[in-house]
């Protein structure tokens, strides 16, 4: 989103930084919209884990984006909350909705447990596969320098899936390269070539299997399961708790893929957020109609 600007709404205690709500804000037509976050990454509301009362920290940050919210006559927008135990949506954050919408994502839970523990749990059938692509000589490795190869394998999947707006090799850079280290790419690969790539996002103990690009030897060699589970086992070496390979729209053949990978469902929640002044809701419905 090149035409975006960002804002970061805070809640501190004392010096501390105690949460934040990350936006990706556009305006088009006179209608001003806000994503937490746009990329398909969870943009809020984000708590210290440390924080001895989360729940006040999730209120006050949506007392301050009510508060942003009017004052920027937003229209629309969404804000997308990391996968939690809570079984129910935040009041404070329905409040500032048009509609509350649950979804999972899986996860890969490490806590407590080996790589060992995790790879006899998993389905027998994946573990089978894993040695099979093995027997075939694949190979999983970090390897930051094959980003442009990925994103290659990447667009010619964007084209097939008909997606308009595929990231591009410049951001993805930018992502990889930044001094935090924040973002790895790892990759499985044959004698003939690379088979698949997957970023993964990685913060504290935890990691995210954010994107990938897979050529079409990677079903056949089933290189990206094999590939997750060589990233699990890289994160449970470095002491990560957990690995979340995301959402997946509720397509159930996806979400079997991932429970047989010993991912397990966690619910979040989407707040759709509500038009915050008559002008926003005038705007919005014009915008429909044309």
């Amino acid at each position: 989103m090149p035409d975006a600007r960002v804002v970061l709404l805070t809640a501190r205690r004392g010096a501390a930084l105690a949460g934040a709500v990350p936006l990706a804000v556009t305006r088009r037509w006179g209608v001003a919209s806000a994503y937490s976050l746009p990329f398909g990454t969870y943009g809020g509301p984000l708590v210290d884990p440390a924080e001895p009362d989360p729940a006040a920290v999730r209120a006050e940050l949506a007392r301050a984006l009510g508060e942003w919210l009017r004052r920027e006559r937003v229209a629309r927008g969404e804000v997308v909350t990391p996968p939690a135990p809570e079984t129910a949506p935040d009041p404070a954050w329905a409040a500032l909705a048009s509609s509350t919408a649950r979804h999972v994502a899986h996860v890969v839970s490490l806590e407590g447990r080996t790589f060992e523990e995790y790879w006899s749990a998993i389905d027998r059938k994946t573990r089978k596969g894993a040695r099979q692509s093995q027997d075939k000589g694949l190979t999983a490795a970090e390897e930051p320098q094959a980003l442009a190869e990925t994103h290659a394998l990447y667009l010619e999947q964007a084209r097939a899936w008909g997606l308009s707006r595929p990231y591009g090799l410049g951001f993805l850079r930018a992502l990889l390269d930044h001094p935090s280290g924040l973002a790895r790419l790892f990759t499985a690969r044959l004698e003939r070539g690379l088979a698949c790539g997957i970023l993964v996002l990685t913060s504290a103990g935890q990691a995210f299997a954010w994107w990938s690009g897979a050529a079409p030897a990677a079903r056949e060699s089933l290189a990206y399961p094999f590939l997750i589970t060589e990233i699990v086992r890289a994160m449970s070496a470095e002491g990560r708790t957990l690995v979340n390979l995301g959402s997946s729209g509720e397509k159930g053949a996806i979400e079997r893929f991932k429970e047989s990978l010993g991912a397990e469902a966690r619910p979040l929640w989407a707040y759709r957020l509500a038009p915050r002044s008559r002008l926003a809701r005038w705007a919005l419905a014009l915008k429909g109609a044309r």
